[in-house]
């Protein structure tokens, strides 16, 4: 980068996105010594949609967050310009005495951040309490150690940007919890018209990451879900093929619908779309109905 502009870059306010920017930020300033940054404040309440608008409207020239909390339609102005190498795509448990979910009591209040994760852990223990929360990391832990949680879950990723890896008690996988599509991985966001913005996002963006998360983008796109919904998919690869594996899953009656469909990351959208149809030929318009 060249010239005299700083580029103003978007953060939350809170303890755990700021560490999340910051860290992202470093990788930005080694890949691009020459180039001139500082961190903004867009609020501490902003969800995905405001944080697109602040990009929008020129509060910030770029903004990191997690690929999975990027809302699903941008607005015009504004495009996914970069996501980072995806790291642990897990998500993960954080128990008293690092206790594992088969350990704790019946009854046990676990928290959880999503409808995802809700429902897929309640066809593991039905028999603890499943609490959808709100908050970040450092927000759950002092839940926890208040004693309103036994235990809670939430992505990987959370963990790493704080360094608190110590505190987890379990790693679920796939098969047991699917990741929400672009988990394990930092999404940058910049108006489509600043080029220089876009620039400095490619130097430490992942091609393969980018081509991979917008394929599980598109299959929630097809099916018109929201983040909210208790919906999952995530792509991995085995051998040269990318395995795109996702489910839609039934808050009420705990019923889950889980497909999966080869492919290669070059086909991007493509290959989202072709899962969601099979979903759709699978009967996904009965789990869809409840989304409403």
């Amino acid at each position: 980068m060249t010239g005299e502009r700083t580029l103003r870059v978007g953060s939350r306010g809170t303890s755990f996105c700021r560490a999340q920017t910051a860290a992202i930020l470093n990788r930005l300033a080694e890949a691009n010594p020459e180039a001139k940054l500082e961190i903004v404040d867009v609020g501490e309440g902003a969800d995905g949609e405001a944080i697109a608008e602040a990009v929008g409207s020129g509060v910030c020239d770029l903004h990191i967050c997690g690929a999975r909390e990027v809302p699903l339609e941008l607005p015009d102005d504004v495009n996914l310009v970069g996501c980072t190498e995806r790291r642990d795509p897990f998500d993960v448990l954080i128990a008293k005495e690092g206790a594992l979910l088969e350990d704790l009591d019946e009854g046990a209040v676990v928290g959880v951040t999503s409808a995802r994760v809700a429902v897929q852990i309640g066809t593991f223990r039905d028999d603890v309490k499943i609490e959808k929360t709100e908050g970040t990391v450092d927000q759950l832990l002092d839940r926890l150690n208040n004693g309103e949680l036994v235990a809670f879950i939430v992505a990987a990723e959370e963990v790493e940007v704080l360094g608190w890896e110590h505190a987890v008690s379990e790693v679920f996988p796939s098969d047991i919890l699917l990741p929400a599509a672009g988990q394990g991985s930092f999404a940058m966001l910049a108006r489509r018209s600043d080029e220089e913005a876009a620039r400095l996002a490619a130097t430490i963006s992942h091609e393969v990451t980018r081509q991979v998360v917008a394929a599980e983008r598109a299959f929630l796109r097809e099916l018109g879900v929201r983040v909210i919904d208790p919906v999952a998919v995530h792509g991995a690869f085995e051998t040269d093929t990318l395995v795109l594996e996702a489910l839609l899953g039934d808050e009420i009656s705990g019923a889950i619908l889980r497909d999966d469909l080869d492919g290669s990351p070059e086909e991007e959208d493509a290959l989202g779309i072709r899962l969601a149809k099979l979903f759709v030929a699978d009967g996904a318009r009965d789990y869809l109905a409840g989304y409403r």
